[in-house]
């Protein structure tokens, strides 16, 4: 990019930053699970469905589950962008780089909050039959010699009563800790992240970065009671099968990719404001030529999004799921020219229709031979919930 600057963050400095990705017709903004680093892109230089052919400092974008098109959206069937602005903001720094404008301050000066109307949502259609489809599948794993895993999904939609603002939804988004937030904006889609799962993250030196995130469990009342079920979710024999098959994928796809190759023997509980999970975090170094998306490619999708084996799950999914996913459980996120970036899992989602004032939800389950349908529906609405949190949160100004 031709113009660069950088300074000391200031006070206002962020508000003004939340308020420019609703001046534009397409924005992303991408947040650290720690909440330290951020990332900006404004406005298109250029823009595809693949970022096979894009050239730029930075892209960002996603890719869709898999190659079933979804009618009437452009973002959800897969989109990247190269952003004519770019800006980070990394604990009490911010970087400025740009194609368009040469003077920072007089830039962020042009955006203002603006006014917001009362939001106000109600459901509209939900997946009645899911109980009953999930036990079909539980049948299916029980009587079949191969497939082993399927991550099962649900949708469901909600009427809002006016259009969402992204700067009101990044100041809700910060109430769930602990996950990578999420929002890609285009003309009058908007998807929207709060996810605990990072696919790959590579790093200068070809340093990466990746884990598995499987088996879940809800949070507790109580200190005691969050840490007593923290500890059933590591002893659950059917939980810790679910995670295994993630960590063995994972390290299938990577030996060939990659050296020095760090696996933890035992998960960690991973906890969110709703939910724990098991997580093991790997680290490796990247072989050349490999980039961040060449490693995005092969890791996706893993069976904490599909199943196992691959193909036959995600046949299962394609045949057996209501709805085409898009960017739902799929990459999300950006990568450098210098072959660096980050994807994260669009899960703990929503989709919006500003035209329409839809809100699409998205939560899916780990079904295996053992699974109790009635379990699996209560932990799906559980990761519901991230994104039914943050429409309240947008509607009381939190």
């Amino acid at each position: 990019m031709k113009y660069h600057f950088s300074r000391a963050l200031r006070d206002e400095d962020r508000t003004q930053l939340y308020s420019a990705l609703d001046y534009f017709d397409t924005t992303a903004y991408f947040a650290s699970a720690d909440g330290k680093k951020e990332l900006f892109g404004f406005d298109v230089l250029q823009q595809a469905m693949s970022p096979d052919n894009l050239t730029g400092d930075v892209v960002f974008g996603g890719c869709a589950f898999d190659d079933q098109l979804i009618i009437n959206t452009q973002l959800m069937n897969g989109t990247w962008f190269v952003p004519k602005i770019f800006v980070t903001v990394d604990d009490h720094f911010i970087k400025f780089e740009s194609n368009t404008h040469e003077n920072f301050e007089a830039w962020l000066t042009m955006f203002k909050q603006r006014e917001t109307a009362p939001l106000s949502s109600r459901d509209v259609t939900e997946e009645k039959d899911w109980l009953r489809r999930t036990q079909q599948l539980i049948d299916t794993l029980i009587t079949s010699d191969t497939l082993k895993k399927v991550v099962f999904g649900r949708q469901k939609q909600y009427q809002l009563s006016d259009v969402l603002d992204v700067s009101r939804l990044i100041t809700a988004l910060k109430i769930q800790k602990n996950t990578y937030r999420f929002i890609l904006k285009q003309h009058h889609e908007l998807f929207v992240s709060a996810t605990p799962e990072r696919l790959v993250k590579v790093m200068n030196g070809g340093q990466l970065e990746t884990a598995a995130v499987a088996g879940t469990i809800r949070r507790g009342t109580t200190v005691s009671e969050d840490i007593a079920l923290g500890q059933s979710l590591r002893n659950s024999a059917k939980n810790r099968q679910e995670h295994q098959y993630v960590v063995d994928n994972i390290l299938q796809k990577l030996q060939n990719v990659t050296t020095e190759l760090v696996v933890p023997e035992k998960p960690k509980v991973l906890s969110n404001r709703q939910v724990q999970h098991l997580y093991t975090p790997i680290n490796a170094r990247i072989n050349s030529p490999y980039g961040v998306v060449d490693i995005m490619r092969r890791l996706h999708p893993t069976p904490a999004l599909g199943g196992v084996p691959q193909e036959e799950a995600q046949q299962y999914i394609r045949q057996h799921e209501k709805n085409p996913r898009g960017l739902f459980a799929a990459p999300i996120g950006y990568y450098t020219a210098n072959n660096t970036g980050e994807f994260i899992i669009g899960i703990r989602s929503m989709y919006v229709n500003q035209k329409t004032h839809l809100a699409t939800l998205f939560a899916g389950a780990g079904i295996v031979a053992d699974s109790n349908a009635a379990q699996e529906l209560q932990e799906t609405n559980l990761k519901f919930e991230p994104m039914r949190q943050l429409l309240r949160d947008y509607a009381n100004g939190n």
